[in-house]
């Protein structure tokens, strides 16, 4: 092997692929503001390419920031342009309004497998750990923790402290998983997608470890 096959093997991006049974499972994913806005795009892709539902829920400063960092805009009639590549059905992804507390997502009759918060800013990660319910995703949330339905947080704002670190152990303690956005480089990442898919991959093996 010559000395630029080896450079070259070394630098190669590792493939991250792996299959999940979605089977048309509801999942609600929460988009806040906080920076990371490529770790939503990413979750989400993920899920629309394993064949789950999502109820998808964004704040207002998530848009600002979707737009700002990826200068995208996600709403309906744009999902299929930001993700090309995937062959998405009108009824695999629905949106809903932060604001409304009445939403079909949180009746009886939505059977929901589970739910994303990504990235989670530390204003709602404290909502969520008190139970506050002022919003829908906070309230989603507050349903799953209930049912004892996965519920996972992907904070991102850094630095963290102590208060930030008890509402995390507060999730924790009643049920909920927490996975910082912190991704690994030892599939030697070649760019931001490689890095936010790092961080969606562990999303959806602690989604998966409920399904097994």
């Amino acid at each position: 092997m010559t000395a630029q096959e080896k450079e070259l093997q070394q630098t190669e991006t590792k493939p991250l692929e792996k299959s999940f049974k979605g089977d048309g499972k509801n999942i609600i994913f929460g988009i806040t503001g906080a920076s990371g806005s490529i770790y939503a795009l990413r979750v989400l892709r993920l899920l629309l390419l394993n064949k789950f539902d999502v109820g998808l829920i964004l704040t207002e400063y998530a848009q600002y920031s979707l737009y700002r960092e990826c200068g995208v805009e996600l709403k309906s009639s744009t999902i299929k342009m930001i993700f090309p590549e995937l062959l998405i059905k009108e009824e695999s992804i629905s949106f809903h309004n932060n604001l409304d507390l009445k939403s079909e997502i949180l009746s009886i009759g939505y059977n929901t497998s589970g739910m994303i918060v990504c990235p989670c800013a530390h204003n709602y990660l404290a909502g969520i750990a008190h139970g506050e319910c002022k919003n829908l995703i906070e309230k989603s949330a507050d349903h799953h923790i209930s049912h004892n339905k996965p519920m996972i947080l992907v904070p991102r704002d850094s630095p963290t402290n102590k208060i930030h670190l008890k509402n995390m152990l507060k999730i924790l303690d009643a049920g909920g998983k927490i996975v910082p956005a912190s991704p690994s480089f030892e599939n030697l990442p070649k760019d931001f997608n490689d890095l936010a898919d790092n961080i969606a991959f562990k999303v959806m093996e602690l989604l998966e470890e409920y399904f097994i």
